[in-house]
């Protein structure tokens, strides 16, 4: 059985250990600012700490062998007067001559900056040993932040955001930041990412301002804008399919694209229901999803099969031992399988 919970002070050591192996992008590497991003998280999660400092991390447990196998996140604000969310606009600009009675329409990256950011979708990282395995790890571990986010809307900004990594070189690099950010800043990428973690103001600094004209930049690069990395495609198919959508904006370092949605256009939030706990009699549990229950200040939710009447939720018998629930109860249920973004829910 596997379980998606809210991360606890003991998970430190397993945490940092995958997402050192996976490179998460969110979570900190350094032990002493992961353990005060757990410490913020369980904050978080207790109502403690508001946005827009609240932070989310989620644990993927392998129930039996109590391995955490999965992390993901929910960043409440990202992009405030402190620490603004910096992209680039894709934009089309068009020019034309009177002279020659001829034009052309250029496409052009405009620097942008949001101190009053959207809610974000991060961190996502599952061990490779448990991908394609046909029991929804990787969706479970996708869908719980918009789960949580169905259950508490008021905490969290009416805009998500999520950012995918593109394709990077082979030892790592961002062809799009040595094609423009390098020249700016005269910092190589990984270099630059770093010290963006803790501190973004050379990037406000020193970016231009103007237009920048992608026909300047090579064929390649120019391919790179907003395109998405191999190892990010599935996540990203996923995350069209509940109603996210390519924002024309990418990330100035790394050029990786930006989804975003309202949060009342996301199919998962809208199909996030809470149902009363009935009696099972029930021999068959057909309809696979999240199962979550909260208590004292703390999230599980399994991975596993129910039956749905109405307004009522039957559960096998290990998944009501697992979350100590019983008859009377309530608790929040996902459907994996639920209508695209263009139906009714």
């Amino acid at each position: 059985m596997f379980i998606v919970r809210s991360v606890k002070t003991a998970d430190l050591k397993q945490v940092n250990t995958l997402s050192r192996m996976l490179n998460a992008v969110n979570l900190a590497m350094e032990t002493p600012e992961l353990r005060k991003q757990i410490q913020r998280s369980i904050h978080s999660f207790n109502g403690e700490v508001s946005r827009p400092e609240a932070e989310y991390i989620f644990c993927l447990e392998e129930r039996e062998s109590q391995k955490i196998i999965g992390n993901s996140m929910i960043i409440a604000q990202h992009g405030t007067k402190d620490s603004p969310h910096f992209y680039f606009q894709v934009q089309k600009l068009e020019k034309f001559s009177k002279t020659i009675h001829s034009g052309i329409v250029h496409e052009v990256l405009k620097f942008g900056y949001d101190q009053d950011g959207p809610t974000e979708l991060g961190g996502l990282i599952l061990h490779p040993a448990f991908r394609h395995t046909g029991q929804h790890l990787g969706k479970a571990l996708s869908w719980v932040r918009l789960m949580y986010i169905a259950m508490h809307r008021r905490r969290f900004k009416d805009r998500i955001l999520t950012e995918f990594l593109p394709p990077l070189t082979e030892e790592g690099k961002s062809e799009l930041w040595e094609a423009i950010g390098q020249k700016f800043t005269n910092l190589p990428y990984l270099e630059a990412d770093k010290i963006s973690r803790k501190n973004k103001e050379f990037i406000f600094s020193l970016f231009p301002r103007e237009h920048i004209f992608t026909c300047l930049l090579s064929a390649r690069v120019r391919q790179l804008i907003g395109e998405v990395g191999e190892d990010s495609k599935p996540a990203t198919r996923m995350l069209e399919s509940i109603g996210l959508k390519y924002l024309r904006m990418i990330d100035p370092f790394d050029g990786g694209p930006h989804y975003g949605a309202r949060m009342k256009d996301i199919a998962v939030i809208k199909a996030t229901k809470r149902y009363r706990i009935q009696k099972s009699g029930a021999r068959k549990f057909t309809q696979a999803g999240l199962i979550a229950k909260e208590y004292d200040g703390q999230f599980e939710a399994v991975v596993g099969n129910c039956k749905i009447e109405r307004k009522r939720i039957q559960l096998p018998s290990d998944i009501k031992e697992v979350l100590q629930v019983g008859p009377g109860d309530t608790v929040h249920f996902l459907p994996f399988e639920i209508p695209s973004q263009n139906e009714n829910i």
